[in-house]
């Protein structure tokens, strides 16, 4: 009983450290090809914010000198503090609505399934985080429109009949719960074998008690 016990910490400690290692490599990957694996997620909320705010919403770009983030151009007439007026923009930085994605990675890469698994895996990870890179960088664009720029941007997004409420709860799911719960949901429910091996229990066994 010991040793069986014994082997399942070491294995755990082994998923442990490989996904550690595969994670740093992920991350290197995750930020030099943002501007790739994060245009769905750019054209997506382009489409949304587009549909929500019409004819004030312009469109959704890379920022020209730093390609890992997003230019939110607007057509509202903006007066700025240095007295000039010009189309409102502004810019998002949209991986921090999808850190999990190498932290997915790293933990696909350590476990010890077959290769076709671990794509399939990633590929569905990949669709659940591009899903909530899409939510963040939406209710982020409509929060700083609603509360960073003034009463003007604030009534205009209230015009579109988007909420205070809405704005702020989108947003909160959106950078607290999403993202980090998002790759950890992806990895337990395609890796229950594994899962179950860790915590010494098996969902069939709970299931028999239950039905006894």
């Amino acid at each position: 009983m010991t040793e069986h016990h014994d082997k399942e910490e070491l294995k755990l400690s082994e998923l442990l450290i490989l996904a550690s290692m595969w994670m740093l490599f992920g991350f290197m990957l995750w930020f030099y090809l943002s501007a790739f694996h994060g245009a769905p997620a750019r054209i997506a909320a382009d489409a949304i914010l587009s549909h929500v705010l019409g004819d004030d919403f312009h469109r959704i770009i890379v920022e020209p000198n730093q390609h890992f983030l997003f230019q939110v151009e607007t057509t509202i007439q903006f007066t700025f503090k240095d007295g000039t007026t010009d189309a409102l923009g502004f810019v998002i930085n949209p991986l921090i609505f999808s850190y999990g994605l190498p932290l997915l990675f790293g933990l696909v890469m350590g476990s010890d399934v077959s290769w076709l698994r671990k794509f399939v895996i990633m590929l569905i990870g990949y669709t659940v985080i591009t899903g909530v890179q899409i939510w963040g960088v939406v209710w982020e664009s409509l929060k700083m429109l609603a509360f960073n720029f003034g009463e003007q941007t604030h009534a205009i997004v209230m015009s579109h009949g988007v909420s205070d409420a809405s704005i702020a709860l989108g947003y909160q799911l959106g950078t607290l719960i999403f993202p980090a719960l998002a790759p950890i949901f992806v990895w337990v429910l395609t890796n229950r074998p594994l899962v179950e091996q860790f915590v010494g229990w098996r969902l069939d066994q709970l299931q028999e008690k239950r039905n006894r």
